[in-house]
């Protein structure tokens, strides 16, 4: 091979290597085969690029055979998750930043105004609508006949699935010349059914009571200073504990019925966290995935995934999957942290991933869902 030809094949291998998934991928992690296949890519919202601007973060949801999901243009879609194929859109009256949850025949989700939607999974028909006041940007919670609802402006709401007529609220007052992350955290249900749980941009968490919204508890994790105190994730529930974290504030483990602290490490996230196992994986403010053993909060391993904001993470056997702002889904091995693909997603990524089965499905910041095979 003489050196023209030599140099033509080095130019096509360096040009493919991100096409093929392996964006900015580390040479040890080239000699990994790809562990995932593409499906298919279904577009949101079309139309001139330069037009689209805003972040999606939306994440979608499964039910069934079909992918729910809200887009900051202002809809609502329901699709085969088969395909792809658009079944149905509702038009909403502000952008949906809010994920969405299920109840029997229908989908539930709320929008930048303030409006809480109840639609029919079948055909997008509007059942009820209530308006809450403030921005919704995160899901709802379902239990039985209750519909629990966060605000960003800090109230928390018990609503009938039935109708939307308003059963109970709770607010929590903030300071308004606080700067703070956009968003807030869901309210998490406990699996007793008896408790609620949810946090808010000035670091306090409450423990609700869910039948009267009366507070159990609440804690204060604030640490001053100029870092954001902001609990934006869900509070993550497993067995008697609970594990919350505030973006610059660290991560913590407390106990479930009155949130003494167990144990707690620097490193902040404003996104879910996730429990497999023994083991607590937490996508970090920093662009690093933590992994520590959940009992004592101990550091197993942390890896630098790139330089812009995470998603919460998932997990799929020996991987988990993690969004990048930076335009990539990234995917990691689960017992050392090592990197070993990227796959791209135009404009990036805000909206946490899911996972069904063997598939994993993003909303990219182009209003754009991936379908990818885990392969593993």
């Amino acid at each position: 091979m003489d050196f023209k030809v030599a140099a033509a094949f080095l130019l096509i291998m360096t040009v493919s290597l991100p096409a093929l998934g392996w964006k900015n991928a580390s040479p040890s992690s080239i000699r990994e085969k790809i562990p995932y296949r593409p499906q298919w890519v279904s577009v949101l919202k079309k139309g001139r690029l330069f037009k689209y601007k805003r972040k999606e973060f939306s994440s979608p949801r499964i039910n069934n055979d079909m992918i729910f999901v809200g887009s900051d243009g202002g809809f609502f879609y329901a699709m085969k998750k088969k395909n792809g194929r658009k079944v149905w859109r509702f038009k909403t009256t502000g952008s949906v930043n809010s994920s969405p949850t299920f109840s029997d025949s229908r989908v539930f989700f709320g929008d930048d105004e303030g409006l809480l939607y109840a639609l029919e999974i079948a055909d997008g028909k509007q059942v009820w609508k209530t308006d809450l006041g403030s921005e919704i940007l995160t899901a709802p919670a379902v239990l039985g006949s209750r519909l629990f609802v966060a605000t960003v402006e800090g109230k928390v709401a018990a609503l009938s699935v039935d109708d939307g007529r308003l059963l109970w609220e709770n607010e929590h007052r903030q300071d308004g010349f606080k700067m703070t992350i956009r968003g807030n955290s869901p309210p998490v249900v406990d699996s007793n059914g008896d408790r609620l749980f949810v946090g808010f941009a000035d670091g306090t968490l409450r423990c609700l009571a869910a039948a009267t919204g009366k507070s159990l508890w609440e804690k204060d994790f604030k640490k001053g200073g100029r870092g954001f105190d902001d609990i934006d994730g869900a509070p993550l529930i497993d067995g008697d504990r609970l594990y919350i974290a505030s973006f610059d504030g660290g991560i913590y483990a407390l106990s479930k019925q009155n949130g003494a602290v167990l144990w707690n490490q620097p490193n902040g996230s404003g996104v879910p966290m996730l429990v497999r196992g023994d083991v607590l994986y937490v996508s970090g403010s920093d662009g690093r995935l933590y992994a520590y053993g959940k009992k004592d909060g101990s550091k197993l391993w942390d890896s630098k995934i790139g330089d812009g904001a995470l998603t919460g993470p998932v997990s799929y056997k020996d991987l988990l999957a993690v969004g990048l702002s930076d335009e990539t889904m990234t995917f990691i091995d689960s017992s050392d942290g090592h990197i070993i693909a990227r796959r791209f997603a135009r404009k990036g990524v805000f909206s946490d991933p899911i996972l069904d089965e063997n598939r994993i499905y993003y909303l990219s910041n182009g209003g754009r869902i991936y379908s990818l095979k885990l392969l593993r």
